[in-house]
Parts: structure tokens; sequence; C-alpha cells
């Protein structure tokens, strides 16, 4: 079920996410953090200095040479969140390494398991897109249906090759905070609340108009 939460702009939304975050995340949790244009973690976790999880880790990549310039990796390090998460000895687990394709993603997914037995709260922040994608996982993706917990993928984007999160490992999550700015999205976040019988093959992002685990929508979208 999700609970819509307005906000003026970007920088009051990812603020906005501050807030939730520091009622959903302590010692005790296992944060998962996306990608994309609307998490930014300089303002939501770097300038507030206020959550500090367990441990860190990726929702999604997109494959390549670790740390490559168009990785959400690289979006982290910028935004100096690895870096703030270091001098706070908060462990942070990224995906990449030198690993092949489909290593990687065998790779994470062990140590993701591991994870998920060592902390029982998980909290994701996470986007969606036009076309409602979330999470790394897009219309038709193999982590819709596959019985383990991250899987590697070549979807048809910009960036092709994908390691993700399965909606099996999402639907083991305590709470997702998801932003959504710009009125460019307004038609799919429509659908998306409108929808609750929808298909998530062809929608991914209505797992959380479907899922009983609460799902925060943050956005400057008027609906």
């Amino acid at each position: 079920m999700i609970q819509v939460i307005k906000v003026k702009d970007r920088l009051l939304g990812n603020f906005r996410a501050n807030s939730l975050l520091r009622i959903f995340v302590d010692s005790s949790t296992l944060l998962a953090l996306s990608g994309g244009t609307s998490p930014n973690y300089n303002q939501m976790i770097v300038i507030p200095r206020n959550i500090l999880p367990g441990t860190a880790c990726m929702v999604d990549e997109r494959y390549g040479p670790s740390d490559h310039t168009d990785s959400n990796e690289m979006v982290l390090t910028q935004s100096g969140l690895i870096d703030f998460f270091k001098s706070k000895n908060v462990n942070f687990v990224k995906i990449l390494s030198q690993l092949p394709f489909e290593e990687t993603a065998f790779d994470y997914d062990r140590r993701l398991r591991e994870l998920f037995v060592k902390y029982e709260k998980k909290v994701a922040v996470v986007g969606i897109g036009n076309d409602l994608h979330t999470a790394g996982i897009f219309a038709n993706s193999l982590a819709i249906t596959s019985p383990k917990f991250v899987v590697s993928q070549v979807v048809n984007n910009e960036f092709p090759k994908r390691i993700t999160m399965t909606l099996k490992t999402l639907k083991r999550f305590n709470a997702f905070i998801i932003l959504t700015f710009g009125q460019e999205k307004k038609e799919a976040l429509v659908r998306l609340l409108a929808d609750k019988d929808g298909d998530i093959n062809k929608y991914p992002a209505l797992f959380f108009n479907k899922t009983a685990i609460k799902s925060f929508l943050i956005t400057d979208v008027d609906l």
C-alpha cells in the first residue's frame, strides 16, 4: 500500500526522506539504496549526518568495471555518501567488482543472502521510471519471477546490462521510500496509484500498490 507524501520540490523531498529514514533506520537495519536522478543522498543522508544503518548496500547496478562513470555506485560516491559511511564505520556493500557479468550477480546474491540473515530490519530507497520500472526491474524482467535474490539481465535501455534484486527479495523488506520528481512523471504515477489490479510483468512498480509493506511515495507531482 502506497502513502503519498506531497512536497514542494526535490530538495524538500529528499529532506522528507531523511525524516522517514530516522524513523525506520538504526544500527540494526540493512539500508538498500538505488541510483537514478531522484534520490540525492548528499541532501538526504550526508548533510543531516543522522542516518547510521548497520550496513548499507545497493538495490541495483549498471554492469561494467568497478566504479565506472555511469554506475549507481558512482552516483553514491559523488554524493559523498560512501565516504560518510566510511567515516562512521558503516559497512557499505557494493555490487561491482572485476567479475564477469553473470558471476557478479551470483556473488552479490551470496552476499545479500548473508546480510538478510544478519539483519531482520530492511529498508530500501528507490525511484520509479516513466515506464513504471523500479529498483532496476523492467517490464517482463527475469527479476519478477526468479527465485533468486539477485539476477543479471539485459534490458531495453540505454544501460542494458543490469544486476538487480528480484521481486522475491523486495518482498522481504520492511519499508520502502520511493522518490519521484518532475511533472513528466504524472502519467506514470496516476497509473501507479489507480491500477491496483494491473500487470506487474508490464508495470513492475505496481508491486508497491499491491504489497502490504509500508511504501512512502515522496513526490512534487500534482496528483
